[in-house]
């Protein structure tokens, strides 16, 4: 893959992921509510795309089976139940993969590799969708989504997600 920027040169994202990430804030880079305006979000497209490079035919899955150190089957809906987001709050040292990541940082960094194939491919694959998607429900959690704002970013990329 060639280096690209489609946050400051937009037409250098697939043309499908213009038109679903409609908003400004998929673009905004500065917003640290954006998906791609933490470091960690910025940091996770580079790295889908360094690892799209060395795995040109391999489905988005396994990008994220690397990213969560291949525990997949743990990385699901019951990660945003109350019982689990509260203990993981209370207990952060004890959270899923707390070794490696915090809850947001794991969490951002799944959201921008799915959006990251979405702006470089032009789809998400339908494997990747329901690991995506546990990291937008954690994240809309009530205990972790304190803000209107980053509530309706993170409804709009499972608007994306679902239409992508």
């Amino acid at each position: 893959m060639s280096d690209h920027d489609p946050f400051n040169y937009p037409q250098q994202a697939h043309p499908k992921a213009r038109d679903l990430m409609s908003e400004d804030f998929f673009w905004d880079c500065a917003d640290e509510d954006a998906p791609f305006g933490s470091d960690e979000g910025w940091d996770a497209y580079y790295e889908w795309r360094s690892w799209r490079s060395e795995n040109p035919t391999s489905e988005i899955k396994e990008c994220i089976a690397w990213i969560v150190s291949y525990r997949l089957d743990e990385y699901n809906d019951s990660l945003y139940s109350d019982t689990q987001v509260k203990k993981d709050i209370e207990s952060p040292d004890d959270a899923f993969l707390a070794e490696g990541f915090d809850i947001y940082t794991l969490d951002t960094t799944i959201i921008a590799t799915g959006l990251g194939q979405l702006i470089d491919e032009g789809k998400i694959d339908e494997t990747a969708k329901p690991y995506i998607r546990v990291a937008v429900m954690r994240q809309l959690h009530p205990l972790l989504c304190e803000r209107d704002q980053r509530s309706v970013i993170l409804k709009a990329v499972l608007r994306v997600i679902d239409a992508a």
